[in-house]
């Protein structure tokens, strides 16, 4: 009986579970001859924006970026990058280039060095998501599914 009261106890208990790490992964058809609805889909399919979001200044940063490795190898400032936007007719506040690029950081695809932005190791996209988002995001959280599942099975 004192058993049984333990486990009530522990479902009621609120619990705020924080994730580690997490993506999103949506399929698309095979890719078009338009640059910018492939990289919408990229996005999209990664789980940077959802489908049918309005906002996606986060492509155009992605799309800036992308541009910029062959002349910045370096990187770009947020300020370089507010420019870019601007002169593209994106209007957005720098607050939200900033929570965007942070996304970007996140799931792996930029990374930060000092003060300026780049894709990560200027790696091409494809290679980027074979060297370090598919084993170290994807294949680590796949892995830990399949563990509460062996957990689940068990407990049944």
């Amino acid at each position: 009986m004192n058993e049984e009261k333990e486990k009530v106890k522990l479902r009621k208990k609120l619990y705020k579970d924080l994730p580690l790490a997490g993506i999103s992964l949506n399929e698309f058809e095979k890719p078009s001859a338009d640059y910018f609805t492939n990289l919408r889909r990229f996005c999209i399919s990664i789980g940077v924006i959802s489908p049918g979001e309005s906002r996606v200044a986060i492509v155009y940063i992605l799309d800036i970026l992308l541009r910029a490795k062959a002349t910045n190898p370096n990187g770009l400032d947020s300020l370089q990058i507010t420019k870019a936007l601007y002169n593209l007719d994106v209007k957005i506040v720098y607050a939200n280039i900033l929570r965007d690029v942070r996304k970007l950081i996140g799931i792996g695809i930029i990374e930060r060095r000092g003060n300026l932005f780049r894709i990560k190791e200027n790696l091409p996209l494809k290679e980027l998501l074979e060297t370090f988002i598919r084993p170290y995001i994807i294949d680590r959280i796949i892995k830990r599914v399949l563990e509460y599942a062996d957990a689940i099975d068990k407990a049944t």
